[in-house]
């Protein structure tokens, strides 16, 4: 798979596991050591939702997150701008990269 910019992103519909949307890509964060992004999507009557970019797939012009939506709203609640703490991080990587759910 080619390497994707963040900010390439931006815009794009998401989708959970089981094709439900869960939002749209409103913008790229990073880890307090710019090592690490996240996109935040935005979600209509919902808070937004922060994600580990190397966490998602994408096939084509929409995003994947290999989650269903079910357990999408239940991950950690970050600030959706800034940078994200090393403390949030390892939140949203643990919850991310969870085997499944």
């Amino acid at each position: 798979m080619a390497t994707v910019m963040g900010s390439d992103l931006v815009g794009l519909k998401v989708f959970s596991r089981d094709g439900t949307k869960i939002g749209k890509v409103k913008s790229v964060v990073s880890d307090d050591a710019e090592t690490r992004d996240y996109l935040v999507i935005g979600r209509s009557l919902r808070r937004d939702l922060v994600i580990p970019i190397d966490t998602l797939e994408t096939p084509g012009d929409r995003i994947v997150v290999p989650h269903s939506g079910a357990y999408c709203d239940s991950a950690p609640a970050v600030k959706a701008s800034g940078a994200i703490s090393a403390e949030e991080g390892i939140r949203l990587e643990n919850f991310y990269r969870a085997r499944s759910a």
